[in-house]
């Protein structure tokens, strides 16, 4: 018996995807605009070029943005350009960072990637055990409400978790051509509008390659190495990727489905939605292999909980709704009503059409 199974997942992005670094960029500090393209500054070289112009220019540009100082002298292939992105930022002068490797090739975290297949594993055990709020105690703290649902579900100590056993690693990076500038918007029925973020981001179309392996070694007694299997049948059953994915499409399903009423009911074009879902019947129909993966900035609060299992739970209003305060309109006294709620999305501007982020798909495949 195999104590170690690994797999490559191949990955390929549906919508618009950031994973962010926590790092907002500066227009002219960190960025410029030019010519219809944001420019990511080259901070060592920068400096390198401070230092070629002498003591005297040095003094004199001090507490000067490196934007202003070079002027002219910036184009996409200078020395001074770590990298260009299509377009620019509007009606803001920041930018959100997106994670990179040295040589700022955007790749995806193992650890985000395992996040995302986490949060999908434990909603479809919810759904099919028909679990309700009222059987567990949630935290007092809204980062850590779940805590008790996850314990039971996936073991009550780090230890024991189930997803120990899942080792990703973190995905073979893209190119940098890969990278483009979404102009993004929080949009509800009552603001349409809404405040203008703009996200470094990966296009649609780029594919990864990540690889790991399920370790069933990690539950063994210390100082046992000569028995085989401290995993339960049922528990290693949870990570085959044919239960994996059939957790993934139906935590999908649910998710475009509301997506799709509730993009109907804003009045906004959700031909996106609709077209999710159509891949989702073709994959159900066997006509190609894998399953969708909601991740990264933008998925809300109901792809990074057990979302539409609990907005039915006769318990949520009291037990999650009014306990953690949600639903709060922002600069208001206001809250949005509990059979609204969510009541609006974060969407990226492609094109003419308003586009979910981070919606992946993702073909598993175990290898020797």
């Amino acid at each position: 018996m195999a104590l170690k199974t690994k797999f490559r997942l191949a990955v390929q992005v549906l919508t618009p995807l950031h994973i962010g670094t926590g790092h907002v960029l500066q227009q002219d500090f960190d960025y410029v605009v030019r010519d219809g393209q944001t420019l990511r500054l080259h901070e060592e070289r920068f400096l390198e070029w401070i230092a070629e112009k002498g003591e005297r220019f040095a003094r004199l540009t001090q507490g000067v943005p490196p934007g202003q100082i070079i002027g002219g002298e910036i184009r996409p292939d200078s020395p001074l350009v770590r990298y260009a992105l299509p377009g620019a930022p509007q009606n803001t002068r920041e930018i959100r960072e997106c994670v990179k490797d040295g040589w700022d090739r955007p790749y995806i975290p193992g650890s985000s990637l395992k996040g995302a297949l986490r949060t999908a594993i434990l909603w479809w055990i919810w759904t099919e055990e028909s679990f309700q709020l009222s059987r567990f105690q949630l935290g007092k703290d809204p980062r850590f409400a779940a805590r008790s649902v996850e314990q039971e579900i996936f073991g009550h100590t780090p230890h024991a978790d189930l997803l120990r056993a899942l080792r990703l690693h973190d995905s073979y990076p893209a190119g940098k051509e890969c990278l483009f500038l979404a102009s993004v918007r929080c949009i509800s029925k009552a603001a349409r509008g809404g405040i203008p973020l703009a996200l470094e981001a990966v296009q649609p179309g780029t594919k990864f390659l990540v690889e790991g392996h399920i370790d069933e070694t990690a539950f063994r007694p210390w100082g046992s190495w000569e028995n085989a299997g401290f995993l339960p049948s049922e528990k290693r059953g949870r990570l085959n990727w044919e239960n994996i994915a059939t957790a993934a499409r139906a935590k999908a399903r649910a998710r475009l489905e509301q997506d799709f009423r509730w993009a109907e009911k804003v009045g906004i074009n959700a031909k996106p939605w609709q077209e999710l879902l159509q891949l989702l019947e073709k994959a159900d129909h066997g006509e190609f292999q894998g399953f969708p993966l909601q991740m990264g900035f933008g998925t809300g609060w109901l792809g990074t909980t057990l979302g539409p299992a609990l907005l039915t739970d006769p318990a949520f209003p009291s037990a999650v709704y009014e306990r953690y305060g949600l639903g709060r309109v922002p600069r208001s006294s206001r809250k949005t009503p509990v059979q609204n709620f969510p009541a609006s999305r974060r969407l990226a501007r492609v094109g003419s059409v308003d586009q979910p982020l981070g919606w992946i798909w993702i073909v598993p495949k175990e290898t020797p």
